[in-house]
This record gives C-alpha cells, structure tokens and sequence, in this order.
C-alpha cells in the first residue's frame, strides 16, 4: 500500500454555487486545496466579505470560550470527551443554532461581568493590603490621619527600622530641643535580645522642622512606609471598617462569580457547538478563497485520492450541471502531498512515521518495514506477560465502552494493543508474569512456567544480549539493502553497490566470520563470512577514491571509509537496550513482589498491605515501563533504522475537514 495514488483535480463551476461546491468538498473530508498558481492573486470579493464577517463571529466565540470555561464544569468526563463522547450533531443544525443566538448580547453580558468582577478583585486587594497594613500599626495611639493628613501644625509619619538604629534614632532626637519639644516617637514593642525582624515606629512633629525631621530620620535608618491616604480614624475604627468592607466585597465577588457560572452553565455548550460551525466555515472559506475566477466561473484545485475520484464526482456534479471537473496524474515537476494508506494491521504504526517525518510523494513509506521490528522491540523491552494481559484487557475495555474513538486515536491505541501481544510472548519465553510471581506466590505453576521458557534473562543475561545484537545487525542490514533498492530503482547501481551492499556485505560477512570462529556456526561459514568482508572492504575502499585523480588520495579516502565501519560497531551495540529495559521491567516487579510479601508478614493487616504493594507497584511498573518500551524502541527506528535509508521530507495530506473539536459534526 504506502503512499497512496493521488490525482490532480481541477474543478470549474459558476460562482453562483461556489458556497455549496465549497460545501461538498469539505464533506468529502477528502480534498486538499491546491492555492492558486497566480502570485498575489486577489481573493474573491463576496468570500473575502464572507470571510470578514466569520471571523467577527470566530473572534466572538473565542472570547467566551476563553472566558466561560474555566468557570464550566463538563458533565461528560474528558477522558470520554477524548475517546469520542460528543454530541452528533449536523451543520444545517449547527447554522440554525447559529442564526438564533445572539453572540453578540452574550459577549456585552460576559465582558460586563468581567469588568464588574475586576473591578471587584481590584477593590477587595486594596482592602486586604489596607488591612495587613493595620496590622502592624496596633501601636499608634492616634488617629492615622495624623500622618495621612496632618494638621495645620503638626504632620507625621511611619517606617520600619532595625532594632539596632532604635537607639540611636531616639538620641538623635533627644539631641536638640527643638526635637525633644516639637515631636513625639512612638515605637512598636520589641524584643532586642531577640533576632527579630524591623521595628515599626511613628513620628509626629511640627511641620515647620519636617525638612529636619526627615533628614534625622533619613540619617538613622529610617524607611518610610506609605499609609493609603483613605486611612484616617485610628487602627482599631479603620480595622472594623475594611472588615465590614472585605464581607461586603467578598459577598458581591461571590455573586459576580456566580453570575459567571450560571451564564457558563448556559451558554458554553452552545459556544462550543458554533466553536466547531464557525472554524468549519473559516477553512471553507479560506479554501475557497484559493481559488481562481473570472467574472463568472471559479477554478478550484486540488488533490484526492484515486481511490475516491468518482465519488467525490458524483457529489459534485449533483450540484449543478455547470460543474466540470477534470483529473490528471501528478506532472514530474508537482509536489503532492503523502497520504499513508496502510492495512489494518500497519496503519496503527502510522503515527510511528509521522512522528518524524512524512515521506515524499514518490519515496519509500518506511511503516510496513518499521512495523514488525517495533512491534518486537516493544516485547522484548516490557517483557512481562503479566503486565501484557493488564494492558490488553484495559484497551478492550476501553473499546467496548467507547465506540466512537476518532480514527488517529484508535489508531494510537490499537498500536498498544498489537505490542501487548508481543509483550505476552516475550513474558512467556522469559518466564517473567508480574516479575517473578510466579516463583514468589503461586509455586504449583512453576513447572509450566520453566516448561515454556526459551531464555532466561536473570540466569543467563548474555544469551539474551546476543538476541539483542542480532536483532541489531538484522535491522541495521535491512535497512542498507531498503537503501540499495531505492537507488536501483532510480537507475544509481553503482551508487547502491559502493555505498549500500559493500557494506551489507562487509558488516555481515564479519559477523559470519566471528560467529563461524566462536564455534556457534558450522565451519564453512568462516570462509564465507571472510570472503564477504574482504569483498565488501575492497568495493568501500575502491569506491570512496571514486572521482578523485589523486592515487594517494585516493588511498586516504578508501581508508577514512573503511573506519567509519566503528560507527556502525556503535549503532549495533545501541540495541543492548533491548536487554536493559526488559532486565529493568523483571527487577522492578522482583522487588515489588520482595516487599508484598515483606509487608505480608505484618500482624492482623499484612495481607492488606501486601495486596496494595503489590496492585500499587505493578500498576506504577506498567506506567513507567511503557513509557520506556515506546521511547527506546522508538529511537532505534529513528536514529539507527531510519539513519540507513530514509530522510522525510514530504508534506503531510491534510485535506479541508469539518472542525470536530467538541461535537462530531455531521454533513
């Protein structure tokens, strides 16, 4: 399958349908818009109207949207909301609802709250600071207008000073008599023995020594601190003041709050329904918008998929008989975009490659070929057939619950359960069920678990690194002869011998060789690997000086290729992961069940206490090695597989869709 077949289509209609022609299109959810060929071409006037006035709409939605829904509380779960639990609705109903709501009333209601209800915070804030203020200033026996006010004679102030400078503040002032007769100090109570924070103290003075005053002050330490100036009846009146002041903001910040919920309650299902019109509306638009035209006729361009052609046909000739639309092949110099159409059992993979990077129109679509070896590194990296079993019946669980899944999304999960599969093998063949378990609690299913282990990664851990290594070399060698193959396709047979299959043969012929000479292959095989390696070394040797008319070059240049087989030594020893993270996943269970039955031990409650250890820890097992099991596996397609053969860069199919964010709309 891989990349599908796409045409190129070019549709010509009279502009009087162009709304429902735009309409067709993006029900098909099939069509990607082509922009039109002309640079700087100018949009269609009646669309750039239709345009302005949806995005007035859309600017609208969003400001409720943002603004209401923190204040809604969904009644569908988000988990369910995630997996497809949304109402169905259409978008001829979906344009009734929306010429019956006045968005703009909601939005002038909405903005009015919210003004009221800063305007409310801003107050309540003020009130509070006011009041922690008050707090520090028990001490003052005065009224504070004393300092916020003054008098016609006297003025005062407030500040903060360490207990240190108190002293010396207080004999600064004791100094003249001008000071000593024309002020008073007040000090907060302290302790000096202790370590404590600034002391708060008050001044009141003649106004006609301030300038002195503060000079003193100043000198000795002394920062000022701001008294609100609507502060003037002493601290106990202005305390029973700003509290009744808090109540009173409070209560009405709760009404306001309410107000808001209510009004969300109400109008945030709605806003989410025409969230979804009015962005299907904005690319439909916009789509049109690409499109060229006369004084009478559009041409619309796009692609679809061959497969679909004469549906897509059928839905839109049934608009008009003045429709014509003509398919061709992709020209040489056409850029289409990639659509993965892969088989049931690849297409969950396909996340895998759009992950990276999607392949170009005419290149290799890597997922049939990554598809079997994550599906085995997965396995070998959880490795537990317990844990398998959890994650199996979880995603039929879900299935059977949730029966409106959007296609990536159970895409995405059924690629979980597809490496649960391999995760239950490999668990078998290793004898690992929820770590060691079996061997801990359940003794009479010991025989049969040992009777079906093939490897045994605790006892015997280098058997299973050389599983590994293999599997490395398997993949690595894939993905040079994928490499050889795609040059021979495009007529580069010598490029595809000299920088692919010379090294296929010299990686695998030195394999041979060493397997041959360790005893593990019959003898012949030492021959063969040899004869392989030493001919893979002399095409990598010959073909590096290829081009080069120096001979001494050339001879420097087959040797720096011939070391670069070190890199390739690197990328097989990667795969030792495989052994890493399969050890890790049986260890974190042998200590889980080592301290279930610890805890079991326990008088009266250790049962208890050993159930929950034990459900407890392998669930938080399962967690955090599938996040391992997919990102390691994942890195080896990525870094080493991908490394060999394939490079991306195509442009993803994305064709104009209805927006299905909170409803699932229907045509």
């Amino acid at each position: 399958m891989g990349v599908a077949r796409l045409k190129k289509a070019e549709l010509y209609y009279h502009k009087s349908v162009h709304e429902q022609i735009a309409a067709a299109i993006q029900e098909t959810g099939a069509c990607q818009i082509i922009s039109s060929e002309e640079e700087n071409h100018p949009r269609p006037a009646d669309v750039d109207a239709l345009i302005s006035r949806n995005d007035e709409k859309l600017a609208d939605v969003r400001y409720l949207s943002r603004t209401l829904t923190p204040h809604y509380v969904d009644p569908v779960p988000a988990l369910d909301r995630m997996l497809g639990e949304r109402p169905e609705v259409t978008m001829a109903e979906l344009k009734e609802l929306a010429e019956s709501t006045n968005l703009k009333a909601v939005c002038d209601k909405t903005r009015a709250l919210e003004r009221e209800s800063g305007e409310v915070k801003t107050k309540l804030s003020e009130a509070r600071m006011n009041s922690s203020i008050l707090s520090s200033l028990e001490f003052l026996p005065y009224p504070l207008s004393v300092v916020t006010e003054g008098t016609k004679t006297l003025s005062g102030l407030i500040g903060t000073i360490k207990p240190s400078n108190v002293s010396g503040l207080r004999a600064a002032l004791g100094d003249f008599s001008k000071y000593k007769d024309d002020s008073e100090l007040v000090i907060a109570p302290f302790n000096e023995k202790e370590n404590a924070g600034d002391v708060y103290v008050a001044l009141i003075y003649s106004r006609k020594i301030e300038e002195e005053i503060r000079e003193v002050c100043a000198k000795n330490g002394l920062s000022l601190v701001e008294i609100p100036s609507s502060l003037t009846g002493t601290v106990d009146e202005e305390r029973e003041r700003l509290a009744g002041a808090i109540s009173e903001l409070e209560a009405k910040e709760a009404e306001i709050t309410a107000s808001i919920k209510a009004l969300a309650e109400e109008c945030v299902p709605t806003v989410q329904k025409l969230s979804d019109y009015y962005n299907s509306l904005s690319a439909r638009y916009n789509g049109t918008a690409m499109s060229d035209e006369t004084d009478s006729v559009m041409l619309t361009r796009f692609w679809l998929p061959s497969d679909k052609a004469d549906s897509i046909r059928a839905k839109i000739e049934a608009i008009s008989p003045e429709v014509e639309l003509t398919l061709s092949d992709p020209e040489p110099d056409d850029e289409p975009p990639s659509m993965l159409m892969n088989g049931n059992m690849v297409r969950p993979f396909n996340i895998l490659t759009e992950l990276y990077s999607s392949p170009t129109y005419r290149g290799i679509d890597p997922t049939p070929l990554l598809a079997p070896f994550f599906w085995i590194f997965f396995g070998m990296c959880l490795g537990d057939a317990g844990y398998a079993i959890v994650v199996f019946g979880l995603i039929m669980w879900v299935f059977k619950k949730y029966r409106k899944i959007a296609p990536g999304v159970k895409d995405f999960i059924t690629l979980f359960l597809f490496c649960s599969v391999s995760t239950f093998i490999y668990g078998v063949i290793s004898g690992s069920f929820f770590g060691n378990f079996i061997d801990s609690f359940l003794p009479p299913l010991i025989p049969v678990k040992n009777a079906l282990m093939l490897v045994d990664p605790m006892t015997n851990p280098m058997q299973v690194l050389g599983i590994s290594l293999l599997l490395g070399v398997i993949h690595l060698m894939f993905g040079l002869l994928i490499a050889a193959y795609d040059k021979m396709r495009h007529g580069e047979i010598i490029d595809a011998v000299g920088e692919k299959i010379s090294w296929f043969l010299l990686i695998v012929g030195l394999c041979l060789y060493g397997v041959g000479l360790g005893g593990m292959l019959p003898p012949h095989f030492v021959q063969i690997g040899g004869a392989m390696a030493v001919i893979g070394a002399v095409i990598i040797f010959v073909y590096a000086g290829k081009g080069e008319p120096n001979y001494f070059k050339k001879i420097i240049n087959g040797f720096l290729a011939l070391y670069g087989s070190t890199s390739y030594l690197g990328d097989i020893l990667s795969y030792s992961r495989l052994l890493a993270l399969g050890f890790g996943s049986a260890v974190i269970g042998m200590v889980i069940n080592l301290l279930g039955g610890l805890a079991a031990d326990i008088p009266y409650v250790g049962w208890l206490v050993a159930v929950v250890v034990i459900i407890g820890g392998h669930i938080f097992s399962i967690a955090i090695n599938i996040l391992g099991s997919f990102v390691h596996p994942l890195r080896l397609q990525y870094v080493e597989f991908f490394g060999k053969f394939y490079t991306g860069g195509g442009t993803p199919f994305t064709p104009l869709t209805l927006s299905q964010e909170f409803v699932n709309v229907k045509a």
